[in-house]
């Protein structure tokens, strides 16, 4: 009696997940590019990637951050107006926004790999690399490795030093584990980006919470309730997707320029001294009245900073009368 007690309670928790599963699946529209643009897709390893382009001029690639609603959304307010001097490129990364989201294994590796093999392939030459938080630790990685691919970085608030650089552990592989059954994970994974949810977090990365809109959530949660939206999610809770960028801040060569929200509360401006400390030469930007995300919530400030620093690593490429480089 004992053991089919057990069996009925856990048929009726599967059924319950199950039943909320359907539930939460329900009236999510279809994704939309939301940047407009020109569309493309790049065929990587048997996978789709959706990008975008527009304007002219020497290209930029933006890439967003990773978490369980991330997509190229978080630039919506910035693409416009940097495209009116570069070609600007934004990039979903695989199991992310209109990108496939296959069960796959997801590491840093693979994302450097997958970012630095855009720029090769779609974009050809030269780039400057844009990148918020963990795949800001992926540029650094990438600019370090390939200076002549990546000729200037924008880090915004990136990892690899306070935050997500410890490789995943024995509790880390449980929680993958966990968020990839079937049934009682997807519950879970559901649980975590439910508006609820979506709009807690929101409301820690914006310092002025009264951007968050129900647009901004319904945004984040369409891209979070899309097929196979939790296999990549789940790497990243886990700690597959951490990175330790010690060594590779170091080789930096090319300009970098550091962009730092003042009331970020989930990366606090405090980390910001870590990265000057093992790079004194990067170039910082406090963005005030910012949060997690500077870039969406004070774009003005955050394009002005970037014209900024692009112009004088222009000016600092431009070869003089006598063939040598001027120096900014």
């Amino acid at each position: 009696m004992r053991w089919r007690k057990l069996i009925l309670s856990g048929g009726a928790a599967i059924g319950a997940a199950a039943a909320y599963n359907a539930l939460a699946g329900q009236h999510v529209p279809p994704l939309e590019n939301p940047l407009g643009g020109e569309e493309g897709v790049f065929r990587w390893r048997g996978h789709r990637v959706a990008w975008t382009r527009r304007g002219k001029g020497s290209p930029l690639l933006l890439v967003h951050a990773i978490h369980a609603a991330a997509s190229s959304y978080e630039w919506l307010h910035a693409v416009d107006a940097l495209a009116e001097d570069h070609t600007v490129y934004t990039l979903d990364l695989i199991g992310f926004g209109l990108s496939d989201r296959p069960h796959a294994r997801y590491t840093a590796r693979f994302y450097i790999g997958l970012i630095g093999d855009f720029a090769a392939q779609v974009i050809g030459g030269p780039c400057t690399l844009v990148a918020s938080s963990l795949t800001a630790a992926y540029a650094i990685v990438l600019g370090a490795r390939d200076p002549g691919r990546f000729p200037s970085l924008v880090l915004v608030e990136p990892t690899g030093l306070a935050r997500l650089h410890d490789a995943p552990s024995a509790g880390g592989d449980s929680a993958r584990l966990a968020f990839e059954t079937p049934v009682v994970g997807t519950a879970l994974f559901n649980g975590l980006v439910s508006r609820r949810s979506l709009r807690y977090y929101l409301e820690r990365v914006y310092a002025d919470d009264s951007l968050v809109t129900e647009e901004l959530v319904d945004a984040y949660f369409a891209t979070s309730h899309q097929p196979g939206a939790k296999h990549a999610p789940a790497a990243f809770i886990s700690g597959h997707l951490n990175l330790d960028v010690r060594r590779a801040l170091r080789r930096l060569a090319q300009p970098t320029l550091l962009v730092w929200g003042a009331q970020a509360r989930e990366a606090p401006v405090e980390e910001a001294r870590g990265f000057l400390t093992a790079k004194p030469d990067l170039d910082v930007a406090i963005l005030d009245g910012a949060g997690d995300l500077p870039h969406d919530e004070r774009p003005e400030e955050f394009i002005e900073v970037v014209r900024a620093f692009l112009a004088r690593v222009s000016v600092a490429r431009e070869p003089d009368a006598r063939g040598a480089s001027v120096k900014a």
